[in-house]
């Protein structure tokens, strides 16, 4: 029995040596697998990590302390860290920098490319930070610990733990300040929105992908260190999440965004006066984008831009050098997007026999969409253009399709400065042709040049164009805007340009409430982007991008009033008696000055500033100096009148044949027209005498039948103004016993005319041209400071009130130079008081004045200004529309000027006759 008890413990003893020799190893085995399973799960740990899905983009600054540093000297720099945002935190950075003390410095700490800021959607469409910052430093652990003795000690944080999914998070409150962060393996994740640190714990346990490593391209991009300033990444469909959030829905569909590329990455980097970002967009070749309609498809160049009239504030341009592969692409992407789109084309192709495949036939390599400034917000004038390849063909297949429209009635078109224009009765023909992007067109105006086809939403829009590019106002030769273009890629696929001075008044109205009040409260800032571009030019089945800002780098708003600078200065022996009249030499293009002095001389002052041709006159100037093209042959001669004589001569002073042409009536001549019915030059002269009699003659001074003279009653307020809207003729008449008069050519009254406006005026017409008689608004300003607002079909629309509180207060209506639109002015006891449009009081100045005068020039939206003249002191000042004055001492005038605006240079070119001199000065914006 002892025998096998002793054999049975010694196999109990070797069973407890085995397992006390394999437990080691069990352990060793056990702990080796939960090693490499934590190994395996974040070995391939990096910032990317903690990137939550819904990022809308990424920012990887090289040098983030420096960025935001408040000695930075770069002047754009300086600039836009005025916005409150970056003005706040450049103030907490010195501060923590300074008050931490240590030997610290934020900018060793924070080094190159260790930060990674993942911009998300906060509460209330605002935006929101997820700071991820990769600390591998002993000093930084230290000067971070400093950071939270600060927090605490300094500015009065109370410190807080919660626990998340088994992370342990900080939180530091504040008033309504939160702070919340984590440190995981040497990794900060810090957000003042608490919500977006459990985001990034999520995002780690979850394992998933961000879109930005998701993307193999995206993420051997991220792998790199970034350039320049940094590089940022953008998730275009969480940005068009975000847009929806900054524009009003009814306004604005942001989904174009979403399906224009999946992915792009720009590095950033900054000049002295602009910011550039570069680098690629990626498409999901699983997914078809808008960029792919590009993919394989060569841009060709930017020719459009001798043609985009300058006062474009934004224009879409694509450029392809087979426009049928691009169109195949396009059919693809609506395929998979918007199906409907198909459908609409479908719709016209049955209606209105509309052959798509003869539309691209006669389509060159370019297409383009500009919309033009102007006050009317997202009333904005918009013109689609197309280069073709053959003119008549153009022509004749615009006018099919015309015709085609409008199958119960006669085909409308119109003559304008030798052009024809056509109306097309076919709701949105460009949206339903290449998309929503070029939406707006109610109604489609044409007409064909030797290279393009320009469709307007207005027949305005499109004599605009027209008067711009014979002018040569263009893009092309704008040497502001030019020279930008020569900053951008001309043969990229898909380009956007932005001139931000047209811009601002829509942006305003585009946005959601939020937004526009900071657009507007920090304008003085924003503003000062002068021009912008986004490009897309693809590279196999990427695309090169490139956006790219320019910005002056100073605050105008922040510019104390300026001194003049004296351009020059001429004497002569008599007073000048009338403005500057700007004039154009049609040798060389140059701009001149004519001025009348006492005796009745007129001067014509060459750009030269020699005075190259002086005409006796005898009497005084009743008219401005209108400039004529008599013979059609380019050479312009003068026309103006004198109380008693309508005069037209040379360039040389020698009268034209017929001139001067005695005016029968024994009163003076109080006003003078020139009227171009359709901008052909056979003009027609309107002469007004002070007891309203009216003479119309033509160019030749014959008169015209219903005008020997045509009487009307009361006194004339106005030279009579004619417009015309589709093919009726309308000439407009004010009388000072507030009769409003609209009458034919023949001088016959049109319905709805005379207008009773009960109550007296003194002001001018403003007139709104629009695309109907009825859209048409005419603006009446009465004595007693009622506004009164009409249209061609005689039917008040509306009215305004400004309450008269004393018998000697004026009113004036104050029309812009350009005729775009007006200001109202009130002049009481010690003070005057300008309004908008809409009776809004813009602000006031002190003036004793009671004979004062006024000039409104609008050279931009944001660049308006006033002058007010008093001809009794002989001062006279200017102000921007916000009330600033924009120089330190008055003008030593009683006469109205004449201003130039150089856009190149940010200066105003002032032309002033007073006394006995007359002087070009020059005036800082």
């Amino acid at each position: 029995m002892h025998k096998y008890g002793t054999l049975d413990n010694l196999q109990k003893t070797t069973r407890v040596k085995k397992t006390l020799i394999l437990l080691p190893v069990f352990l060793v085995l056990i702990g080796s697998g939960i090693y490499f399973y934590f190994h395996w799960q974040y070995a391939n740990l990096t910032k990317w990590s903690f990137v939550p899905q819904h990022s809308i983009m990424v920012f990887q600054p090289t040098n983030w302390i420096k960025l935001l540093s408040s000695d930075e000297e770069r002047k754009i720099l300086v600039n836009l860290k005025s916005l409150p945002e970056l003005q706040r935190t450049a103030a907490s950075l010195d501060t923590l920098d300074s008050l931490i003390g240590g030997g610290y410095n934020i900018e060793r700490v924070v080094a190159a490319n260790d930060l990674l800021i993942s911009v998300h959607q906060g509460a209330n469409a605002s935006l929101a930070n997820l700071y991820i910052l990769e600390v591998s430093d002993l000093s930084q652990h230290d000067f971070l610990a400093e950071a939270v003795k600060y927090l605490i000690e300094e500015e009065g944080f109370v410190q807080s733990e919660r626990v998340y999914q088994g992370y342990t998070i900080s939180e530091f409150k504040k008033a309504g300040t939160q702070l919340a962060y984590i440190f995981f393996r040497n990794y900060l994740i810090l957000s003042f929105s608490p919500f977006l640190v459990d985001d990034a714990i999520r995002t780690l346990e979850s394992g998933k992908h961000n879109p930005y490593t998701g993307n193999l391209n995206m993420e051997k991009t991220s792998q790199q260190l970034a350039v320049g300033e940094g590089r940022l990444y953008v998730n275009m469909k969480e940005l068009n999440r975000l847009v929806h959030h900054f524009v009003d829905p009814v306004d604005i569909d942001g989904s174009n965004i979403e399906w224009l590329t999946d992915l792009l990455y720009l590095d950033l980097n900054i000049g002295e006066d602009d910011i550039n970002f570069s680098g690629f967009s990626y498409i999901d070749t699983a997914n078809v984008n808008y960029l792919s309609s590009f993919v394989g498809v060569k841009g060709t160049g930017f020719e459009m831009k001798n043609v985009i009239p300058d006062r474009s504030s934004l224009v879409m341009h694509m450029s392809f050098e087979d426009v049928n592969a691009w169109h195949n692409g396009l059919k693809n992407y609506w395929r998979k997007h918007q199906p409907s789109q198909l459908t609409r084309i479908g719709e016209i192709e049955n209606k209105y026999q509309f052959d798509v495949q003869k539309f691209y036939d006669f389509i060159g390599d370019e297409m383009g969409f500009f919309v033009l400034e102007s006050k009317k917000n997202l009333d904005r004038e918009k013109i689609f253009c197309i280069k073709h390849k053959d003119r008549i063909r153009a022509e004749n297949y615009m006018e099919e399709l015309a015709r085609d429209s409008r199958p119960d009635t006669s085909f409308y078109h119109e003559r304008y400065a030798n052009r024809i224009i056509g109306e097309i009765l076919l709701d949105e023909l460009p949206a339903r042709m290449f998309g929503d992007l070029f939406a707006g067109f109610a109604t489609s105006y044409y007409f064909v040049n030797r290279d393009f086809v320009f469709i307007g939403n207005s027949q305005h829009a499109l004599e605009v164009m027209i008067d711009e590019i014979d002018t040569e106002n263009t893009w092309r030769k704008s040497i502001k805007t030019n020279g930008f273009l020569e900053s951008t890629n001309e043969g990229a696929n898909l380009s956007i340009y932005v001139k931000s001075t047209g811009l601002w008044g829509l942006l305003g109205q585009t946005l959601n409430e939020d937004w526009s009040r900071y657009i507007e409260d920090n304008k003085p800032v924003l503003k000062q982007i002068e021009y912008a571009a986004i490009q897309f030019t693809g590279v196999d089945n990427k695309f090169y991008t490139n956006v790219h800002f320019q910005h002056p780098g100073r605050l105008i708003e922040n510019q104390k009033p300026q001194q003049f600078d004296m351009i020059a200065e001429m004497d002569f022996a008599v007073p000048l008696t009338s403005k500057p009249y700007a004039v154009r030499n049609h040798n060389d293009r140059t701009l001149e000055m004519m001025v009348q002095d006492s005796t009745g001389n007129l001067h014509l002052i060459s750009a030269t500033n020699q005075v190259v041709l002086d005409i006796l006159i005898e009497e005084q100037l009743t008219s401005p100096v209108y400039q004529v093209d008599y013979y059609k042959n380019g050479k312009l001669q003068y026309l103006f009148s004198t109380p008693h004589h309508v005069h037209m001569i040379d360039r040389t002073g020698v009268y034209i044949p017929g001139y001067p042409k005695e005016v029968k009536s024994n009163e003076p001549v109080k006003f003078l027209s020139l009227i171009d019915y359709d901008n052909s030059r056979n003009y027609r002269i309107m002469i007004a005498t002070e007891k309203s009699f009216y003479y119309l003659i033509d160019k030749t001074g014959k008169e015209l039948d219903g005008w020997n003279p045509l009487k009307l009653t009361g006194e004339p307020v106005m030279p009579a103004e004619h417009l015309r809207v589709k093919v009726n003729d309308y000439m407009m008449f004010l009388q000072d016993n507030g009769l409003a008069y609209s009458l034919n050519r023949r001088g016959e009254p049109k319905t709805g005319f005379p207008l009773d406006l009960k109550g007296t005026i003194s002001s001018p017409l403003h007139i709104e041209k629009g695309a109907s008689p009825k859209t048409t608004e005419v603006v009446a300003m009465t004595d007693n400071g009622e506004l009164i607002v009409f249209n061609l079909l005689g039917a008040v629309t509306r009215k305004g009130q400004l309450r008269k509180e004393h018998s000697m207060e004026n009113y004036k209506l104050v029309s812009s130079m350009d005729g775009e639109n007006f200001i109202v002015v009130r002049n009481r006891q010690g003070s005057v008081e300008f309004f908008d449009e809409q009776l809004e009081k813009l602000f006031q100045i002190n003036s004793t004045g009671e004979n004062l005068q006024f000039q409104y020039y609008t050279f931009s939206e944001d660049n308006r200004v006033v002058i007010v003249i008093d001809p009794d002191t002989q001062r006279t000042s200017m102000y921007h529309l916000d009330g600033r004055i924009l120089h330190d001492t008055p003008l030593r005038t009683g006469q109205e000027l004449a201003i130039l605006y150089h856009e190149s240079t940010n200066e105003y070119e002032l032309f002033v006759s007073g006394d006995q001199q007359f002087q070009r000065l020059r005036l800082k914006r």
